[in-house]
């Protein structure tokens, strides 16, 4: 039978009892509440469950209580409060960066924000299936039916958990057995420093079924709706998730059924203008609460596959899962355990929202490249839709000189004659996935081994149609211009339009318009773990586990017709002049291809208990991170589908653990070294026809050496001081990029970058929380989190400020069953913690931070680029009933 898990995790989460729970543990005395401290069990990171003082392993256990103080927004948020983890949840609630102990060349995008680490729930992930702009922060939110969650740093990581080296975060679920009776909280709110609305519901019930004795039930989840932090002009998160389990003890083991649907619409903050590399500020006339995304802007284009595709910015990110799942764990005679968690589930996002959102002059040739128009003279008009107001004119005598001939867009004091390229980026991504993990434990004496198989297969379709490329001012909430096109009198003088009604031009064509994937993913793994208890104070620790992935897929890319550019055809509508729909992407012939990884990753730890306060352990671990399957859908050629193998990364880690527990005192201190091989970097190049290609990937490595401390201290009575800290130092070495020739692909050249620090691995990480309990019915606390300096990319251009962020809180139990709880996030509104940044140049060289050198920023060193720093402060107030 499965041990009821303790929800206090340490002398801070009893602290974070409510008032009347944490009145009733002090009324008693409770001489036992050290003992469940000390006694708290984990099942992440371990085979099997294992106390978390005595385990050899990395792992902070967040309880209930300290998720409800913190009210994470995300499921990044979440993982602020663990040490060593790097957070940039500056995005929104989705598309967040997680990584751990310098373990992050992969993930230093938000397209791949969890690439080295598995996010769970309940022991298994929340997705397999890792790609560009798909993971697994798309599909977890936190919500009142969670427990809490465990996150492993590291160590066992790479034996206990599917291809993830760098971490796992297990996000748990309550249960009708050891969570009954119900709560609701209502959460109303003030975003964008108490300009926006937020509002959110969450309920939970469990109990007992009838008079059973041994069958529970549990079901709860939330709604929300806001604008969010930086308004856009429509909501810019709305939807929700209910959760729900049925668990069956009956003596010798334990049956689980659960279901889990999720319908959320979510978008995601866009780079900002900023200036001032020594101290990145906004540029003038941005601020914080600034938003560049689009305009709603419904349309409907006949797409390359002859079918009717649609964008509306309003819908945002919906992500959609349904999921099914079945737990089983039974124990026989002799101490053997056997157990099986199966899961079945449908998950999509479909994207109507804007990217690749940057500055740049109207002159560049970038802005007539996407619009279909590059190559033709004559003069171009931008205009207002709304009051038909002449915004700028540009005249072209060759098609290949462009010149402001007059200018009134908006703020040009950032960049002169500057526009906003503004992408609605339509990918809609669809995964069928089956996942489960088996596993026999047997115990005796002072062995006990666990043996199993984890299998997981996913069908993956990924389709982009091309909703446009739209241009607009720089300014909050912009709108999208007009933009038409006169010709010569020796072109005949027509007048040509180029974006639709709604503002975009390229309909059907931009930004891999006619791009479908279709492929299969497909993961076994079997793992062995043994521990032994050499002596009463001695333990071994070892495990391996083989990973066996399999790819295959079928890539078919879009491209221009054999006629581009044409006035014979007129597009959707039949008439050639208007631009916008004339140059629907035909899609090419299918490019199959197909890869295999198989690897085997060991751990070992020796543990020693220097006494019954103070334990400590050495572990080293080596495995490998295969590439996901973003490395099948960059393959855009026969050649590539035939010569291009993206290998696996090679990683190793050794970490120290001391874990000292005394009186009021909980202290861990984990020194640990990481070493990340063989790590690649794709960029996105364009040729002379206008395709998107990727050169070969250049291979680099990366060490890290550092310590984490967490503590917890209850000082007072009535105060308690808890936090953690990480110092930690990440070199790179061996790294390069590409530099693309023009117009050909033949004539790009590869530039070695000098060895340095690993970029966007601060030397400092910090959070600290000051908690004051005056009396049995009030609390309040303040926490501060620290980022530290960091290089802005490989090559050290520049750094990347530190800066904190102060959040407080109070909590008063008004009777028995009703509370209420304020909080104000990003108290003192720090605009400009810096936490992405992308360089100036407009569309493609934004995304390619890392061929950024010194000497182009000495060239001119007042050029704007851009930045998505920490959201701006926000007000909270929470009512909660239990019954």
């Amino acid at each position: 039978m499965k041990p009821t898990y303790l929800a206090t995790t340490s002398a801070l989460a009893l602290a974070l009892l409510t008032p009347a729970a944490f009145a009733q543990e002090s009324a008693a005395g409770d001489p036992g509440a050290d003992d469940r401290r000390l006694d708290t069990v984990i099942v992440t990171g371990v085979f099997g469950e294992a106390t978390l003082e005595d385990a050899p392993v990395a792992v902070t256990a967040i309880s209930e209580d300290e998720l409800l103080r913190s009210a994470p927004t995300s499921a990044a948020d979440v993982l602020k409060n663990v040490p060593g983890v790097f957070v940039n949840s500056g995005f929104g609630e989705i598309r967040n960066i997680v990584y751990s102990r310098g373990v992050s060349a992969g993930s230093n995008e938000a397209a791949s924000g969890y690439f080295y680490v598995s996010l769970q729930e309940d022991g298994l992930p929340t997705t397999t299936v890792t790609l560009s702009n798909f993971g697994p922060d798309y599909f977890s939110r936190p919500d009142l039916t969670l427990s809490r969650v465990e996150a492993l740093r590291g160590g066992t990581a790479t034996i206990t958990g599917p291809n993830a080296p760098g971490g796992i975060f297990n996000y748990i679920s309550k249960t009708g057995e050891t969570a009954p009776g119900g709560e609701i909280a209502v959460r109303l709110g003030l975003e964008g420093d108490g300009e926006n609305p937020y509002y959110r519901a969450d309920a939970y019930y469990g109990g007992e079924i009838g008079n059973s004795g041994n069958l529970f039930y549990s079901v709860g989840g939330f709604y929300r709706q806001a604008e969010g932090a930086r308004y856009p002009g429509y909501n810019l998160n709305e939807g929700g998730q209910i959760r729900g389990r049925l668990d069956w003890d009956y003596g010798d083991g334990d049956l689980t059924v659960s279901a889990k649907y999720l319908n959320d619409n979510n978008g995601f903050f866009e780079f900002l203008p900023a200036v001032n590399f020594d101290d990145p500020t906004f540029a003038p006339g941005i601020t914080a609460t600034t938003s560049v995304l689009p305009p709603a802007a419904p349309h409907s284009w006949t797409d390359a596959q002859g079918g009717t595709s649609d964008w509306d910015g309003s819908q945002l990110v919906e992500s959609e899962q349904i999921a099914f799942g079945l737990d089983w764990e039974h124990t026989f005679a002799d101490d053997w355990t056997v157990s099986n968690n199966f899961k079945i589930q449908e998950s999509s996002t479909d994207w109507n929202t804007g990217a690749v959102v940057f500055a740049l002059p109207i002159t560049d040739p970038f802005v007539y490249i996407l619009g279909n128009t590059f190559g033709f003279p004559g003069t171009f008009t931008f205009s207002d839709p709304e009051t038909g107001a002449v915004v700028a004119e540009v005249v072209s005598v060759t098609g290949f000189d462009h010149t402001v001939t007059s200018s009134n867009l908006p703020n040009p004091g950032i960049l002169e004659n500057g526009v906003l390229t503004q992408v609605a980026f339509d990918p809609l991504y669809q995964i069928d996935e089956i996942m489960n993990q088996f596993q026999v434990s047997k115990s005796w004496d002072r062995h006990s081994v666990t043996a199993g198989v984890f299998y997981a297969t996913a069908d993956i379709n990924q389709r982009f149609d091309g909703g446009g490329i739209g241009i607009s001012g720089i300014e909050d909430r912009p709108t999208l211009y007009d933009i038409t096109l006169q010709l010569p009198p020796e072109l005949g003088g027509l007048p040509i339009q180029v974006t639709s009604p709604e503002g975009f031009a390229a309909v059907g064509d931009a930004l891999s318009g006619g791009n479908e994937f279709d492929g299969t993913q497909d993961q076994v793994s079997i793992f062995f773990g043994h521990s032994w208890d050499i002596t009463d104070r001695l333990a071994l620790d070892w495990g391996v586990r083989h990973e066996d992935i399999e790819y295959e897929t079928t890539n078919i890319i879009g491209g221009p017709p054999p006629t581009f550019p044409d006035f014979s055809g007129g597009g959707t509508d039949g008439n050639p002049l208007t631009f916008y729909d004339n140059f629907v992407n035909v899609q090419g012939p299918p490019i199959e291809a197909s890869r295999s990884y198989d690897y085997l990753s060991y751990s070992a730890s020796l543990a020693y208990a220097v006494s019954d306060s103070l334990q400590t352990y050495a572990r080293f671990s080596s495995g490998e991170k295969a590439p996901d399957f973003a490395s099948m859908t960059a393959l855009d050629s026969v050649a590539e589908a035939e010569n291009l193998f993206v290998e696996a990364q090679e990683i190793q880690q050794f970490e120290i653990g001391l874990k000292y527990n005394t009186g009021g005192l909980n202290l861990a201190v984990f020194p640990f070294w990481s070493h990340l091989d063989n790590v690649t970097q794709s960029q996105l190049f364009s040729d002379e026809n206008g395709v998107s290609y990727s050169p070969p990937p250049t291979a680099g490595q990366l060490t890290t050496v550092g310590v984490e401390v967490e503590a917890d201290w209850q000082a007072f009575e009535t105060v308690n001081f808890s936090g953690n800290l990480t110092l930690q130092q990440s070199d790179s070495e061996g790294f390069g990029f590409w530099v693309a020739g023009a117009p050909t692909r033949d004539d790009d050249t590869l530039v070695s970058i000098p060895d340095g620090d690993a970029d966007n691995i601060p030397n400092i990480m910090g959070r600290g929380t000051a908690l004051w309990t005056p009396t049995d019915a009030a609390s309040a606390y303040v926490t501060w989190t620290y980022l530290g300096e960091r290089p802005a990319n490989r090559y050290n251009t520049f750094e990347l400020p530190g800066f904190s962020i102060f959040d407080i809180g109070a909590t008063y139990q008004v009777t028995d069953n009703f509370s209420l709880r304020g909080e104000v996030k990003n108290v003192l509104n720090e605009e400009e913690g810096v936490l992405s940044w992308a360089p100036s140049g407009g569309f493609l060289n934004s995304l390619d931070r890392q061929a950024f050198t010194p000497e182009a920023l000495a060239a001119n060193p007042d050029q704007i680029f851009s930045i998505v720093t920490a959201q701006p402060r926000s007000f909270f107030l929470t009512a909660a009933v239990t019954f």
